[in-house]
């Protein structure tokens, strides 16, 4: 619920400089190879999506969230559901919330953005 909702504030409220920093995490999380490297970016991309949305409900929120990711067992089990096939589409799924982010498509890419968690959601928890 909450990240999706970050994702439109976002659209609306970040700077070119705020997107630019979400396009570089996201050029990053392409490029990387390994699962450590990976994760670190990819978790980097979320949390300049949520700098960029200017509401600091959400971001404490998403900071409180990140440190429970960043433990043992949640980094565990995202290292088990990792593979090269899974790598490839959350990059394409990072682009098209890049893509929504950047045209200002506030419903876009809160779509896209609960598209992608519910991939996340049955990558992790196979659901």
């Amino acid at each position: 619920m909450l990240e999706p909702a970050a994702a439109a504030f976002a659209a609306t409220n970040a700077s070119a400089t705020e997107l630019n920093a979400v396009r570089k995490a996201h050029q990053r999380v392409s490029d990387a190879r390994d699962m450590p490297d990976f994760e670190h970016w990819h978790a980097e991309f979320h949390h300049r999506i949520f700098a960029c949305c200017r509401n600091d409900f959400l971001k404490e929120i998403h900071n409180l969230m990140r440190a429970i990711r960043n433990q043992s067992p949640w980094f565990e089990m995202k290292k088990r559901s990792f593979s090269e096939e899974r790598r490839l589409g959350y990059r394409d799924e990072h682009k098209a919330i890049l893509e929504r982010l950047v045209r200002r498509d506030a419903e876009g890419v809160k779509n896209a953005m609960l598209a992608h968690l519910r991939t996340v959601e049955r990558n992790l928890l196979g659901r």
